[in-house]
């Protein structure tokens, strides 16, 4: 078995602080929050404690929180919720999976919907739209980190937070906007809706009374995530630092390089392509030397190219190799990485 020396996937295990804690969870949020006994009163507290948090992180108000038992499901409700009988919707070549599948949906119903191209750093093309319409608007990409422009549009937007997490809050008016609890070493399975404009906003899923969602999150589990949430933001980052001796060394000795993360993307995320090399052998000899990395698409969609968002960027596909830097990465990681690189696609090449 290969001892991973340090961990570069997207995917991560829990927080150490909420993992501690995971069987008090269970333990104390079994409970129906809307039922009048006693353990189902605790349930509530503890419900509307981490409400206040996601609410204090989120820049939100508690009541504008709502948890979601998929992330995936945010998407379809935070964009489908905004529509009206006459709104165009508007996303772009880089969204994620789930809102090109929102988009052919809608499509397919007669609704006017626009996939706007990008530039070579993955920035959406100016257009022009109504105070009606939806835009989806990704705050970072999800595979290069690469930041999109304020929006600055008169309509109703849907903000994808789900790869920027807490990492970088919009920084423009949204009426809907979707995180995932992942993003900040919380549980897989947990998102969190954030409905800032309830008034222009309709539960789109069948419903005989005035909730806004299934509410079939588990309570436990949105402990953890909230756990996880407050020492997230308490822990040291040096990733900006990081991931610029990262660029700094692929450029200076590693020739033919395509880096497609911009210098003031996220911190979190580099993707870059390698000419000469495939992907898939560079990945399996990177793990042989203790290093684990991703490779394609982020979205891991069955029906696109490798990497759709690559390829509306104008950017290389093959040899590509995607790192996210976890706060617990530490320089030491990141030198012994970067040789160990080096070697790879010498060998390789």
């Amino acid at each position: 078995m290969v001892r991973i020396t340090a961990d570069f996937q997207q995917e991560r295990v829990l927080h150490p602080a909420a993992l501690s804690l995971l069987s008090e969870f269970f333990t104390n949020g079994w409970a129906d929050p809307n039922k009048l006994n006693n353990t189902s009163r605790q349930a509530a507290i503890l419900l509307q404690q981490v409400r206040q948090t996601f609410a204090t992180a989120l820049n939100a108000r508690p009541d504008e929180i709502e948890f979601l038992g998929e992330v995936d499901l945010g998407f379809q409700l935070g964009i489908t919720g905004l529509l009206k009988a006459e709104s165009k919707l508007y996303y772009s070549k880089i969204d994620r999976q789930k809102i090109f599948a929102v988009a052919t949906t809608e499509q397919n119903l007669g609704r006017s919907t626009t996939c706007l191209p990008v530039d070579g750093n993955g920035e959406i093309a100016d257009f022009t739209c109504g105070p009606q319409d939806v835009i989806c608007w990704q705050v970072a990409n999800g595979e290069s980190g690469n930041l999109q422009k304020v929006i600055k549009k008169q309509a109703l937007i849907f903000a994808d937070c789900t790869a920027s997490g807490v990492d970088h809050l919009p920084e423009f008016e949204y009426q809907t906007a979707l995180f995932d609890s992942a993003s900040w070493q919380g549980p897989a399975g947990l998102g969190v809706l954030v409905i800032k404009s309830a008034e222009k906003w309709r539960n789109p899923l069948p419903h005989n009374d005035l909730t806004r969602t299934p509410g079939t999150f588990s309570i436990p589990l949105a402990l953890a995530s909230a756990v996880a949430l407050e020492n997230y933001l308490k822990e040291i980052d040096i990733r900006s630092q990081l991931k610029q001796q990262i660029i700094a060394f692929i450029k200076s000795e590693i020739a033919d390089v395509d880096i497609a993360s911009s210098a003031e993307s996220l911190p979190k995320f580099v993707s870059f392509s390698i000419k000469g090399i495939e992907a898939d052998r560079a990945l399996l000899a990177l793990e042989e030397l203790g290093f684990a990395v991703d490779s394609g698409s982020a979205c891991k969609s069955a029906d696109m190219q490798p990497s759709h968002v690559l390829a509306a960027m104008g950017r290389p596909i093959a040899g590509n190799l995607r790192l996210t830097i976890h706060k617990d990465i530490s320089e030491k990681m990141v030198k012994e990485f970067c040789q160990a690189l080096k070697i790879t696609v010498a060998k390789l090449r």
